[in-house]
């Protein structure tokens, strides 16, 4: 069936070619935004639980970058921050642990795994970061291995 230019006009077109091409924009920037640490719906195993983190990213991908601070019950707040791609480079960072290097790989549109291991090689620690669909919550699956074990926990983050 052959659609006639009557039904389906030329600014129609037009208006579904830009809107397809904001989209793409906006999948550029998935991430971006203010995330905030939602506690209770977090799952923390072994790992100690933070009273507050705030994390801003920003996403040009495939650029990332982020700045935050995490605060503990009877500790100072600690700020943290990360620049780098999705592209399986090593990059330089900071942990608690100790420096190191991280690499970042896309899993899909929605989904990014990170490797950071110290430059002495006694700390690694994995994660799979992922955002739902309506674009509202950031969930983090980590594992942290060392000479003492592993713990593993789920961080659960709400844009604001």
């Amino acid at each position: 069936m052959r659609i006639s230019s009557t039904f389906f006009p030329a600014s129609v077109a037009s208006a579904l070619l830009v809107l397809t091409w904001g989209v793409s924009a906006e999948q550029g920037q998935i991430f971006s935004g203010n995330w905030h640490l939602n506690v209770e719906k977090s799952r923390w195993g072994q790992a100690s639980r933070p009273s507050s983190v705030v994390i801003v990213i920003d996403h040009h991908e495939p650029e990332i970058q982020y700045h935050g601070a995490v605060t503990y019950i009877n500790e100072d707040t600690r700020a943290f921050g990360f620049t780098g791609a999705f592209d399986g480079k090593p990059y330089k960072m900071s942990r608690s642990f100790g420096d190191g290097m991280i690499t970042l790989r896309r899993v899909d549109e929605y989904t990014f795994d990170s490797t950071f291991r110290t430059g002495d090689g006694l700390y690694t620690e994995t994660a799979r970061t992922s955002i739902s669909r309506d674009g509202k919550t950031l969930t983090r699956k980590l594992t942290v291995r060392s000479a003492d074990g592993s713990k593993s926990w789920v961080e659960v983050y709400d844009k604001r």
